[in-house]
């Protein structure tokens, strides 16, 4: 999967972050930057919760766990 194409969807953040097991699971993913410098690419997710203000970032490795809604 492209970090391209999930921009604009809303998903469920995977399991295993902390944000999750919180309870803030959902949000939409607002951009796209590619890994540079030894750094794997990465999308940020605007998250739904009221109390998170500051976008996710979620590591291209871990796209495989989240599920587009």
């Amino acid at each position: 999967m492209n970090g391209k194409d999930l921009i604009g969807k809303r998903v469920e953040i995977p399991v295993h972050y902390d944000l999750w097991m919180r309870g803030a699971r959902f949000g939409k993913v607002t951009s796209h930057r590619h890994g540079k410098g030894g750094q794997s690419a990465f999308v940020f997710v605007k998250m739904d919760h009221p109390h998170i203000r500051r976008p996710l970032k979620v590591w291209a490795l871990d796209w495989d766990y989240m599920k587009i809604l």
